[in-house]
Protein backbone atom coordinates (compact mmCIF):
# COMPACT_ATOMS: atom_id res chain seq x y z
CA UNK A 1 0.00 0.00 0.00
CA UNK A 2 1.34 3.41 -0.96
CA UNK A 3 0.40 6.65 0.74
CA UNK A 4 -0.35 9.18 -2.00
CA UNK A 5 -0.94 12.21 0.21
CA UNK A 6 -1.49 13.44 3.74
CA UNK A 7 -4.61 15.59 4.05
CA UNK A 8 -4.31 16.58 7.73
CA UNK A 9 -1.97 16.27 10.71
CA UNK A 10 -2.94 16.40 14.36
CA UNK A 11 -0.99 16.07 17.59
CA UNK A 12 -2.28 15.05 20.99
CA UNK A 13 -0.73 14.62 24.42
CA UNK A 14 -1.93 11.55 26.33
CA UNK A 15 -0.29 11.38 29.74
CA UNK A 16 3.45 11.41 29.10
CA UNK A 17 3.01 10.35 25.46
CA UNK A 18 2.69 12.64 22.46
CA UNK A 19 0.84 11.14 19.50
CA UNK A 20 1.00 12.35 15.90
CA UNK A 21 -2.08 11.45 13.80
CA UNK A 22 -1.87 11.77 10.03
CA UNK A 23 -5.00 11.54 7.90
CA UNK A 24 -3.85 10.16 4.54
CA UNK A 25 -5.08 8.54 1.35
CA UNK A 26 -3.66 5.46 -0.32
CA UNK A 27 -3.34 4.79 -4.07
CA UNK A 28 -6.96 3.55 -4.18
CA UNK A 29 -8.23 6.80 -2.65
CA UNK A 30 -9.13 5.14 0.66
CA UNK A 31 -8.78 7.19 3.83
CA UNK A 32 -6.26 5.80 6.33
CA UNK A 33 -4.93 7.03 9.67
CA UNK A 34 -1.26 6.85 10.61
CA UNK A 35 -0.53 7.01 14.34
CA UNK A 36 3.02 7.78 15.45
CA UNK A 37 4.39 8.04 18.95
CA UNK A 38 6.58 11.13 19.02
CA UNK A 39 9.92 10.09 20.48
CA UNK A 40 13.49 10.96 19.65
CA UNK A 41 15.82 8.44 18.07
CA UNK A 42 19.61 8.65 18.17
CA UNK A 43 21.10 8.15 14.73
CA UNK A 44 24.46 6.41 14.14
CA UNK A 45 26.10 9.76 13.29
CA UNK A 46 25.18 11.13 16.74
CA UNK A 47 22.27 13.32 15.64
CA UNK A 48 18.82 13.01 17.17
CA UNK A 49 15.74 12.57 14.96
CA UNK A 50 12.09 13.23 15.90
CA UNK A 51 9.00 13.29 13.68
CA UNK A 52 8.10 16.77 12.38
CA UNK A 53 5.15 18.07 14.43
CA UNK A 54 5.38 21.85 13.93
CA UNK A 55 2.87 21.76 11.05
CA UNK A 56 0.35 19.61 12.98
CA UNK A 57 -2.76 21.07 14.59
CA UNK A 58 -3.72 20.25 18.16
CA UNK A 59 -6.31 17.48 18.15
CA UNK A 60 -9.72 18.80 19.22
CA UNK A 61 -11.81 15.74 19.99
CA UNK A 62 -15.02 17.75 19.58
CA UNK A 63 -14.26 18.73 15.97
CA UNK A 64 -13.07 15.47 14.37
CA UNK A 65 -14.94 12.79 12.44
CA UNK A 66 -16.57 9.84 14.19
CA UNK A 67 -14.24 7.48 12.32
CA UNK A 68 -11.14 9.24 13.65
CA UNK A 69 -12.63 9.34 17.18
CA UNK A 70 -13.21 5.58 17.09
CA UNK A 71 -9.68 4.84 15.86
CA UNK A 72 -8.11 7.30 18.30
CA UNK A 73 -9.92 5.65 21.23
CA UNK A 74 -8.53 2.25 20.18
CA UNK A 75 -4.98 3.61 20.05
CA UNK A 76 -5.30 5.34 23.43
CA UNK A 77 -6.46 2.07 25.01
CA UNK A 78 -3.23 0.43 23.85
CA UNK A 79 -1.04 3.03 25.60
Amino acid sequence: MKVTGVTAKYKAKIGANEILVEEAKNEKGELIYIFTSVKGVSLPNGEKWTPKTDDAKDLDRNNITEDLKKNFRKVVQLL
